[in-house]
């Protein structure tokens, strides 16, 4: 009986060999030493029965590896919220690759498939970053687990910037939205309450009424970092809670249909009904809320703690967007007097 591959690899206790019925299949053995394992009668009976027991099975596809992975531990104990992005971001691997043989990532050409694939949201650099880590995030896995020897996923470089703390949204980018024909309201509504309270999308789309309080807004546990965030409540922020039309009870944004957001649709929707090469995000607006608190008056270090940042991070926008608003404003006055 011929197919048997054999792998080593170095740990810190010495090498250890592992013995797959074939490439891609089940590991049947294991045996730590430097030399080489023997096949023995016993090793060619474990592969006879590896074989056997893959006659009338489902074929080893991505769809196989997928399911596998939802039906473990890993996958099951995730947060609902994780576990729901999980879920669309497998579906999205499925309808691609999903009758792709699961051993074909062991070749170094799937890697160009999936930088492929993930350009295809190339103009949404945030969501094409998900992609790839939920490939990486499921080929990982399915390594872990024996279900496939290697792959070569590792590493793709990302699209999105990490630090985009010093893009704001300007007045031209409002005027932009505000001049969109039928731009929705309750899209505005969404965008207003970031640009007033700083919250991460994840946070803002989950924020309850019982949150929000006579002075201060307060999420106990941030998504992201799973800290508490208090926001005061100045006029501006007040006159937009009032005019959304407070309740005893429920999330403060609703969409089209009168139902809690997700993150998700969200952004989707802000991406189908944005201005044409518009050249801010979402994300941004957690910038564009530092500079609201900077004209306010608050100083670095009290910025700092409300928005989760260093106050050397805080410092630096004040230094392009405020100070030198307010030097510009000085000079014209000066100029014309």
């Amino acid at each position: 009986m011929t197919g048997l591959h054999v792998v080593s690899k170095r740990l810190a206790t010495g090498r250890r060999w592992f013995v797959y019925a074939w490439r891609g299949g089940p590991c049947i053995h294991k045996q730590d030493g430097e030399e080489k394992p023997v096949i023995t009668r016993e090793i060619l009976d474990a592969q006879y029965r590896a074989q056997q027991d893959t006659i009338g099975r489902a074929p080893e596809d991505v769809d196989w590896l997928i399911k596998a992975y939802e039906a473990s531990p890993k996958y099951i104990n995730t947060k609902p919220s994780t576990k729901k992005d999980y879920r669309l971001w497998l579906t999205r691997i499925s309808k691609r690759f999903g009758t792709t043989p699961v051993d074909a990532f062991c070749d170094w050409r799937m890697r160009g498939d999936v930088i492929e694939w993930r350009d295809e949201w190339a103009h949404m650099p945030r969501t094409a970053d998900k992609a790839v880590v939920m490939m990486v995030t499921l080929l990982n896995w399915g390594v872990e687990n024996g279900k496939l020897e290697r792959h070569f996923c590792h590493g793709i470089g990302l699209l999105h910037s990490a630090d985009r703390s010093e893009q704001i949204w300007e007045d031209r980018h409002w005027t932009a939205v505000e001049k969109e024909e039928d731009f929705p309201a309750h899209v505005m509504t969404a965008l207003r309450l970031a640009r007033l309270t700083g919250l991460r999308l994840g946070d803002l789309v989950a924020l309850e009424w019982k949150q929000v309080f006579d002075k201060q807004i307060t999420v106990e546990r941030t998504r992201k970092r799973g800290g508490r965030a208090v926001i005061p409540i100045f006029p501006e922020l007040r006159k937009l809670l009032a005019e959304i039309g407070r309740k005893d009870e429920g999330t403060v944004l609703l969409n089209s249909r009168k139902q809690p957001w997700t993150a998700s649709g969200l952004e989707t929707v802000w991406q189908r009904k944005q201005p044409k090469g518009f050249d801010r995000t979402l994300h941004d607006l957690r910038g564009t809320f530092v500079t609201f608190l900077a004209v306010k008056g608050l100083t670095d270090e009290q910025i700092a703690r409300i928005v989760g940042w260093t106050a050397e991070k805080v410092g630096e926008i004040r230094a392009r967007y405020v100070d030198e608003a307010r030097v510009v404003v000085s000079l014209v006055e000066r100029l014309s007097g």
